[in-house]
């Protein structure tokens, strides 16, 4: 029998991963439903269904029921979210709390959230940082509640620092390492904001996708953390691309990359599989320098 699985922000770096290893599977309808604040045209997958719109009129724009909701529409960025607060309280509280209804409402099977590692900054208060890890960190609390509340079956995954095909470059809601690769191509230093000594567990894209639908077929509840356990710091990353490096001031992140839970290791069997040095080093082989 056939699945309907619903990923939200489909059209998005992570999001296309896993549209792009769902729709592998033909008994698989795959809807994505994005509002192109961060996703693109460029990132769909043949196979897949396009609805564009906001996360807050889900009941609208998805008259079937899915089996499964795979959600990940929300504001991704953390530095930016400080001047975007209307934006990021508008996807990523009312959004999510309208597709948590959706998924009460309608009974869905299980709900896939996509949560941020920024929970587990060892500072200890992680959630306080900025506006982005304030409503992402609120998110769980109300996905776990509703759990608890009204039985609604669901898995939480937290991601650490994506990378891999398909990453935005741009200045302002970019990625690091897409920055980097940017920079590197057209021969201008890299930028990195000081001290440079705090550190990331960058996780390939491909090996997110693959852990968030593991979570979907057999995970439950609170807690699976998805990233690669070797964490690197900024300054080591950008010695691995090689050239120029700018310090400047700014809003460094924490410190540290903070504490990883086990529990997808344990319970999905999942792991990593690509290291982001080898990763670079394979970009920097196969690109010119400016």
């Amino acid at each position: 029998m056939s699945k309907v699985i619903l990923v939200t922000g489909g059209a998005g770096h992570v999001g296309s991963h896993i549209i792009e290893q769902l729709v592998s599977d033909p008994d698989n309808r795959v809807i994505s439903l994005d509002n192109y604040f961060n996703g693109s045209t460029n990132n769909h997958i043949s196979g897949a269904e396009y609805r564009h719109g906001h996360t807050k009129d889900i009941d609208k724009l998805i008259p079937e029921t899915p089996n499964i909701v795979f959600h990940l529409g929300e504001y991704a960025r953390i530095t930016p979210s400080f001047d975007d607060i209307n934006k990021v309280f508008d996807m990523n509280i009312i959004g999510t709390f309208n597709v948590v209804e959706f998924c009460r409402q309608r009974k869905v099977k299980k709900l896939v959230y996509a949560a941020s590692s920024t929970k587990f900054a060892i500072e200890g208060d992680g959630r306080h940082q900025t506006p982005y890890a304030f409503t992402k960190a609120t998110n769980v609390d109300l996905i776990n509640d509703y759990g608890r509340w009204y039985n609604l079956p669901y898995a939480i995954c937290y991601f650490y620092n994506a990378f891999g095909p398909r990453e935005k470059g741009d200045q302002i809601y970019g990625t690091l390492i897409a920055k980097f690769e940017q920079a590197y191509i057209k021969g201008e230093p890299l930028t990195i904001v000081n001290p440079g000594t705090q550190k990331r567990n960058f996780t390939h894209v491909s090996d997110l996708a693959r852990g968030i639908i593991l979570a979907g077929e057999n995970g439950s509840g609170d807690g699976y953390a998805l990233g690669n356990k070797k964490a690197y710091s900024v300054e080591e990353i950008a010695q691995a691309f090689g050239g120029q490096v700018k310090y400047v001031d700014g809003y460094s992140g924490r410190s540290e990359s903070g504490e990883m839970p086990d529990k997808a290791r344990q319970e999905l069997k999942w792991d990593t599989t690509i290291d982001i040095l080898d990763y670079i080093k394979d970009f920097v082989s196969a690109h010119p320098r400016g």
